[in-house]
């Protein structure tokens, strides 16, 4: 099932990718100066809670990272980034986009994991506006655990869900009306792969909530 929902998510990103990325990455915020400057939002947005965690010389990668909208500005506070996405018509934008970067590394992502990462090779992971887009919780389950694996010891991973149905969805999911997390789907991940608990709470869109998780130090 996962395999089936990871070549669907690949197929029709990559269809959006190469329609109109910077539409479907922003929305109304994808022309001109707004694209690059949501990219710097949204980028503070995610560490700004994290900073107690965060130091310049660490490794950090970001799941759905499309064509590097909030890397740039990773780049200039790590020492090493990493993105990935599942669609490969944004990653070759991105290499063009972010090609002044010696220290980005773009993969196209097979769908449900972080391969080639090898185990406790990462800092910090994040994913902005990307579980919500996944119309299946064992995908997203996958990569919370993927990235439990690649992260060191004591690294933390904050991450977007959608908690509830959008109005105008109807009845099914899609890779564009994802599926909802509930706190029980978070809960349930945290015990059973071995996650501390940090932190949860309601984004500014009604429909979403923020997620950290922490690896357990040694």
């Amino acid at each position: 099932m996962n395999d089936d929902v990871a070549k669907r998510m690949r197929t029709e990103w990559d269809q959006r990718a190469r329609e109109n990325a910077r539409y479907y990455i922003a929305d109304r915020e994808s022309e001109g100066i707004a694209f690059d400057l949501s990219g710097c939002r949204d980028a503070y947005r995610i560490l700004e809670e994290l900073h107690p965690y965060l130091r310049p010389d660490m490794r950090i990668l970001e799941i759905g990272c499309g064509i590097g909208r909030m890397l740039r500005f990773f780049a200039v506070i790590f020492r090493e980034v990493h993105g990935f996405d599942v669609a490969p018509g944004m990653i070759e934008q991105g290499t063009e986009f972010l090609a002044r970067f010696d220290n980005i590394h773009l993969h196209v992502g097979d769908g449900t994991t972080l391969a080639p990462l090898i185990d406790g090779s990462i800092d910090v992971v994040v994913s902005h506006a990307v579980f919500q887009h996944v119309p299946d919780l064992g995908v997203i389950e996958s990569y919370v655990a993927e990235a439990h694996r690649v992260l060191v010891p004591g690294g933390v991973f904050k991450f977007l869900v959608k908690t509830e149905r959008w109005t105008h969805q109807g009845d099914e999911h899609d890779t564009w009306h994802g599926v909802e997390v509930t706190r029980a789907n978070l809960d349930d991940w945290v015990a059973r792969q071995g996650w501390e608990f940090v932190t949860a709470y309601s984004a500014d869109e009604p429909t979403t909530a923020w997620a950290v998780l922490r690896k357990p130090a040694e």
